[in-house]
């Protein structure tokens, strides 16, 4: 009786800390991570450019080049061609299903139980400040609002875990089967896999066995919200919650926060085309850039000097001479 009482204790403790500090400061974490990782990439240098016509924001004729007088006249930007292209790229992993079917197959339901889950999470959000004033979500619930919630959460919640964890699986199965895959695949790879089928597969033993109509999750999201630290009731509803914040805190430290840096992939790399004017930033950069010195040689570069210099000065293999 006296073990179990204690094995009680350590219990309800370890689930008031996943369920609160934790939460927390995995949550703290992955913003300022992720805030961080955005100014990097915001303070590089510009990268050089692909310009890989047709471009989305040029519209239905794909390069400003097609007009003859491009130059004068002032460039238009058709931002739905561009949003419809990032959005078929986002949701639907446009380029993994047409180079890659193959891929695409376990790619796609784990990305759709990702977006799912970030869904779900905003339903629970809302649900719990609901309830938080007094408004009961549930498979009875009373107004027509509530009970939309109620449904959304479910099916979100539950799409999500499915989906991701059939995802995770088959990209695990190619990777173990696949001679290509195998080939490629580093620890890092699989550890990737087995944080998603952690997460996932938390969530949906959970739900299975102990919170079908996620009210113990809700509950815990009122509890956050009120900054009121209630430990985790169910043991399997706490391993959910714990491999929610591992995932939070690995995330922006992986190779998964490539999501950050398509943005400025696609935007400043594939799909910049603006023209360089006299006394523009983009020429005061460039010319900043003319500044960096070289860390290597070669037959056509000196050591140190910075790009500027070895044009001026012509190449070692020419004498110095220009």
């Amino acid at each position: 009786m006296g073990n179990s009482i204690i094995l009680g204790e350590h219990m309800s403790s370890l689930g008031w800390f996943i369920g609160g500090p934790l939460v927390y400061f995995a949550v703290a974490l992955f913003l300022i991570k992720t805030a961080l990782l955005v100014k990097k990439y915001l303070d590089m240098p510009r990268h050089i450019r692909w310009d890989l016509y047709p471009l989305p924001h040029n519209g239905a004729e794909g390069s400003k080049y097609q007009k003859v007088d491009f130059g004068q006249s002032k460039p238009h930007s058709h931002v739905m061609h561009e949003l419809w292209e990032m959005g078929q790229e986002i949701l639907f992993i446009k380029k993994a299903y047409v180079n890659n079917p193959k891929i695409w197959f376990g790619s796609f339901p784990l990305h759709a139980g990702l977006y799912l889950g970030i869904i779900w999470l905003f339903l629970l959000v809302t649900g719990a400040v609901l309830e938080l004033n007094q408004v009961f979500i549930g498979p009875n619930s009373q107004s027509l609002f509530s009970s939309l919630i109620y449904n959304a959460t479910l099916f979100t919640g539950v799409g999500s875990f499915v989906s991701g964890l059939c995802g995770a699986l088959v990209l695990l199965w190619q990777r173990l089967t696949d001679e290509g895959m195998i080939f490629m695949s580093d620890v890092i790879s699989y550890l990737n896999l087995a944080v998603m089928i952690m997460l996932f597969g938390t969530g949906l033993a959970a739900w299975m066995t102990v919170d079908s109509t996620f009210a113990e999750m809700r509950h815990q999201m009122a509890s956050l919200i009120a900054f009121r630290f209630v430990p985790v009731g169910e043991t399997l509803v706490m391993l959910h919650v714990l491999a929610l914040c591992s995932f939070l805190i690995y995330l922006p430290f992986s190779r998964m926060m490539h999501f950050v840096g398509k943005y400025f992939f696609y935007h400043n790399i594939m799909w910049d085309d603006e023209a360089m004017k006299k006394g523009s930033a983009m020429e005061n950069d460039f010319a900043s850039y003319l500044q960096y010195k070289t860390t290597w040689s070669a037959p056509h570069i000196r050591k140190g000097e910075s790009w500027a210099d070895q044009v001026g000065k012509g190449s070692p293999q020419e004498g110095g001479k220009k």
